[in-house]
């Protein structure tokens, strides 16, 4: 087997996770926000260095698989980046967009002015009159969306097509419109309006960055296509992706590589935390399997789009903190890659996470990203010592500390909560540039009694993405002949596989079918009456078809370890400042700490991209695959 390159862009760090020949290698670069390709090359170089490769090209080559998740959505709806849309509805819901609850769209991507109401569809004349008034009110994307076009979809094609005699493609203004039943089948005009509106406002950003990406890596040699994470768990590539779908697809990734490294274990439950630069996200996988959205929310808004389940907060290692009459606070807000904590000294001054961590003693400023940035400790002083008021510096970072576990602990908190699973009764996976550090404090605020940390957390996403399978997925109505729609469905996917340079005949066929909350998965064998008494009564159904890919191996560590136990990989040790006062812990390298080793807290563990926080009273284990399991002593 070749090469394969998996890459998750977060907010702040750009994660790659590299496979050759069996062997498995990780990257952390930092993102670079103003141009997505640009941290994407830099991510791809470094891995052609470690895996040996002489050069990009030759790296390219030889890979198989090239797969890629990005921030491009979510950073398009929180910076407001997406185009100026312009939006026809059916007379008398110019205001409400067919529910209440899209009153939130004309607050984030529409504006009121910009929404227009259509009598008759079929009436060219007025058409033409309100498109050509949308766009001299700057409109560069149109959205139509009809109260019943579900059932009847005529009347929105009829306004596609005079849009499109008005301004055809070969003009330079030739104008996208965007249907909303070539959206989704489903019906509910209110979630298929606000489908449609937010695919439309991230389509620009996603054509833009993506096919340059995959022009790039084509220039560069790469002999397949680059292919996209979607929020539903599979990939696809460029061509074949919608933009919704890759909405908040790197914490996905997070949650397939949960499901596996819980089989992997024989977990029944296991709680996966990712804490990083601007967010932390939860997921719970039970019995190896993700679990699904029928009607998530994007911006706090449902659409008719499934995905995996991960609920996602503002608080990372880049997150502001502020001091509040009740004490301390981290995020929402981040400072980014750039100009990021004040401790980077790129000309931020805002006290972050990772400040804290830097004055508590947890991160060595030398050995960020294994060394190949040094922080600056006074700035990250003088930052926190802003918002400390009478307390001493070392107690704000404190607070701040314990102001990321508690946003990260009630996140958990909540997810078990809604999946009735006990914090006894499972185990947290803490992956992230940031999971180790607070990971064992998040687990006690639970009630969970391990936590485990695997020689690729720092990268976990992207290595959760290495074992996704490429996957078209089908939309299907659930009224009239659904049987029919179903088959056609299934020819469709026939020969989009053989386009793609697929084999058709390895394709596995799902049909998801959503309930009150849920999607249930049954695979498609050619039972044709059990898939109409699958599709009666359903609110919405898929049908997926997949090729599946061959599984990326975990990387267990870059060394074999000292095998001298804890003392062969000992480091030092450093000043740690907690409420009872300074400690001294331990310092130990994670990549020589040998299967069978004990670290009692406290104690560092640290790698070129993480540090693993082992408090007094706990106590970590390595074990054969050498990933670190916290437990208290206690």
């Amino acid at each position: 087997m070749g090469s394969t390159v998996n890459i998750d862009t977060g907010g702040t760090f750009t994660d790659g996770y590299f496979t050759r020949d069996g062997t498995a290698a990780r990257v952390k670069v930092e993102t670079t926000p103003h141009d997505l390709t640009e941290c994407l090359g830099d991510c791809v170089r470094r891995g052609a260095a470690v895996l040996g490769h002489g050069t990009v090209q030759e790296l390219l080559l030889d890979t198989e698989v090239f797969r890629f998740s990005s921030t491009i959505g979510t950073n398009s709806i929180i910076q407001r980046t997406g185009p100026r849309l312009g939006l026809l509805v059916s007379s008398g819901h110019g205001s409400d967009l067919y529910g209440p609850r899209n009153a939130a769209l004309l607050d984030l991507l529409l504006r009121p002015d910009m929404v227009a109401e259509i009598s008759d569809p079929h009436d060219e004349r007025t058409v033409r009159d309100v498109v050509r008034r949308l766009l001299i009110g700057g409109a560069r994307v149109l959205v139509v969306s009809l109260e019943d076009s579900d059932s009847d979809p005529s009347g929105e094609r009829a306004i596609k097509a005079v849009v499109q005699r008005e301004y055809p493609r070969h003009y330079l203004g030739a104008v996208p419109c965007l249907l909303a039943s070539e959206m989704t089948p489903r019906p509910g005009a209110e979630r298929r309006t606000a489908t449609a509106v937010i695919d439309a406002y991230l389509h620009p950003d996603m054509v833009r960055t993506l096919y340059r990406a995959d022009e790039q890596l084509r220039d560069d040699g790469h002999p397949h296509p680059l292919l996209i994470v979607h929020a539903s768990g599979g990939v696809a590539r460029v061509a074949k992706t919608r933009a919704l779908e890759t909405y908040n697809s790197g914490p996905v990734g997070g949650a397939h590589g949960s499901a596996r490294m819980a089989g992997q274990y024989g977990l029944a439950h296991a709680v996966g935390m990712d804490i990083g630069g601007t967010s932390t996200d939860v997921c719970l996988v039970s019995d190896g399997r993700v679990a699904y959205q029928a009607d998530p929310h994007v911006a706090g808004i449902g659409v008719h789009v499934p995905m995996v389940e991960v609920a996602a907060v503002g608080g990372g290692g880049g997150s502001i903190a502020r001091r509040t009459a009740s004490g301390y606070t981290v995020g929402p807000d981040s400072a980014g890659a750039v100009p990021g904590p004040a401790c980077y000294g790129l000309g931020g001054t805002d006290p972050t996470a990772t400040d804290a961590e830097v004055v508590l003693g947890h991160i060595d400023p030398d050995w960020f990203l294994g060394g190949r940035r040094r922080l600056d400790p006074a700035r990250a002083r003088a930052a926190v010592q802003r918002i400390a008021g009478d307390d001493a510096v070392e107690a704000a970072a404190w607070g701040v500390h314990r102001a990321l576990v508690d946003v990260a602990a009630s996140e958990v908190a909540a997810m078990l909560e809604r999946r009735g699973v006990a914090g006894p009764d499972c185990v947290l996976f803490a992956f992230g540039g940031g999971g180790g550090l607070y990971g064992a404090e998040v687990a006690r605020a639970c009630g969970i009694p391990r936590v485990y940390s695997f020689a690729h957390s720092s990268v976990f996403s992207a290595f959760g993405i290495s074992g996704m399978d490429v996957s078209h997925v089908y939309e299907l109505p659930v009224t009239g002949d659904t049987v029919e729609a179903l088959r056609a469905a299934r020819e469709r996917a026939l020969v989009d596989a053989e386009g793609e340079g697929l084999d058709p005949t390895a394709l596995r066929f799902d049909l998801e079918v959503d309930g009150a909350a849920v999607v249930g998965v049954t695979a498609l064998d050619g039972d044709w009456g059990a898939a109409a008494q699958a599709l009666s009564g359903a609110a919405g159904a898929r049908l997926r078809a997949t090729e599946p890919a061959r599984q990326a191996p975990p990387a267990n560590g870059t060394a074999a370890g000292s095998g001298d136990g804890a003392d062969g990989a000992r480091k030092g040790e450093r000043t740690i400042h907690r409420p009872e006062g300074p400690l001294t812990a331990a310092v130990y390298d994670r990549d020589r700490l040998a299967p069978g080793t004990v670290v009692a807290g406290p104690a560092l563990v640290e790698a070129m991209d993480t540090t693993i926080v082992v408090p007094p009273g706990a106590r970590l284990r390595i074990d054969d695959h050498r990933t670190g399991i916290i437990e208290d002593d206690r």
